[in-house]
């Protein structure tokens, strides 16, 4: 995204819905850990300017990193905040193993979090969510607490196409 390679394609969209289709479609991932989904959006519609292939992948790929790292029967929380300028969508869950890495890390391309994890795949999940977000001109960070893992972003309710 950052060498101009990723074509964006927006259209007003309700994430939402998109959210509620990605976790629908993740769900057989979500549920083989017995983990409980909590939902909390401030409103049943919100609509954006963004690109829903990009937004439903920033989203798969957390509900993956979720999946394959959340402890095992325990609660995910997903939030949607509609605010004036903005829609914040923030995703907590706790880890199965300790992180011993630090927020900035764990985006880093090829970046697999706890370095004793053996499971394939490349580790970039992160990586793009953030790329995808930031290529909309979004914001996305991490932040973790002890076990507590927290990712949140924000998308701009006027985004302009440059």
């Amino acid at each position: 995204v950052s060498n101009g390679n990723i074509q964006f394609n927006f259209v007003y969209l309700d994430i939402v819905s998109l959210l509620e289709q990605t976790l629908a479609e993740n769900e057989d991932l979500l549920h083989s850990k017995q983990l409980k989904i909590i939902k909390n959006y401030s409103n049943d519609n919100i609509f954006v300017t963004l690109d829903g292939d990009k937004t439903y992948r920033i989203f798969e790929n957390l509900l993956t990193n979720i999946g394959k790292y959340a402890l095992t029967q325990s609660r995910v929380y997903v939030d949607v905040i509609d605010n004036q300028d903005d829609v914040c969508i923030v995703f907590r869950n706790i880890s199965e193993c300790q992180m011993n890495f630090s927020a900035d890390e764990i985006v880093e391309r090829f970046v697999r979090g706890d370095k004793a994890r053996h499971e394939k795949g490349s580790g970039i999940g992160l990586a793009i969510a953030k790329s995808f977000t930031e290529g909309q001109k979004g914001k996305f960070s991490i932040q973790i607490d002890g076990d507590l893992f927290k990712v949140v972003i924000h998308f701009f309710k006027n985004l302009v196409n440059d």
